[in-house]
């Protein structure tokens, strides 16, 4: 018999661990910090240099040269990790439409209770959700499927749970709580023109 989890548990992507995170953190708030203080201490003496004229000029200059190498020095870093996030969230988000693709291949009875796959779909209208949602900058949900053929995308963090479901038929559901306050639509069009609820878009971001 072919069993799967309702909710699995999320993994952790290990393309960049968590340790080269916060290394990459630390060493741009401590490189910050000693161009800052740089800058604070010779800000002074450089402009004092550069109004003595000719006589001091290569001096300034040089001090001048240092601090803008320092600074794009910096800039390369800040750019590199920036590159690092982006690329750590896009392989993320693949690997999230691949476990929904997968659904696809489920085998019948899967459950134990005569269970069906998701039809194609079903599958295709769920991924073209997330993708719409990872340009909101928010978290990612993780993915459920039912007996029924109905394919989900979950959060949930303390007191906040949110689902999203699908059942192939151009429109989604969702729910919503937030300890006492709960939010929800039967129906929302899948349509391009049609703009996420406010509501569920301002709670998934508390996530």
């Amino acid at each position: 018999m072919f069993t799967i989890n309702i909710k699995p548990k999320s993994e952790i992507s290990s393309f960049f661990p968590e340790n080269r995170k916060k290394d990459n953190y630390e060493f741009l708030y401590k490189t910050k910090e000693q161009i800052n203080q740089y800058s604070s201490s010779h800000a002074r003496e450089i402009q004092s240099f550069l109004v003595l004229g000719n006589r001091e000029h290569g001096t300034a200059n040089k001090l001048l040269s240092t601090s803008l190498d320092s600074a794009t020095i910096y800039s390369y870093k800040v750019v590199a990790f920036e590159e690092e996030t982006r690329h750590n969230k896009l392989q993320k988000l693949v690997q999230l439409v691949t476990k929904i693709r997968n659904y696809l291949s489920l085998p019948d009875d899967w459950d134990g209770y005569e269970g069906i796959a998701p039809k194609s779909k079903t599958i295709e209208e769920t991924i073209s959700v997330v993708k719409r949602l990872h340009d909101y900058h928010i978290s990612l949900p993780k993915p459920m499927v039912s007996g029924t053929g109905i394919v989900g995308l979950f959060w949930e963090k303390d007191s906040i749970y949110i689902e999203i479901c699908f059942e192939g038929d151009g429109t989604f559901w969702y729910y919503g709580k937030d300890g006492n306050s709960e939010i929800g639509e039967e129906s929302v069009s899948l349509k391009k023109e049609t703009e996420f609820p406010r509501n569920l878009i301002n709670l998934i971001a508390k996530i």
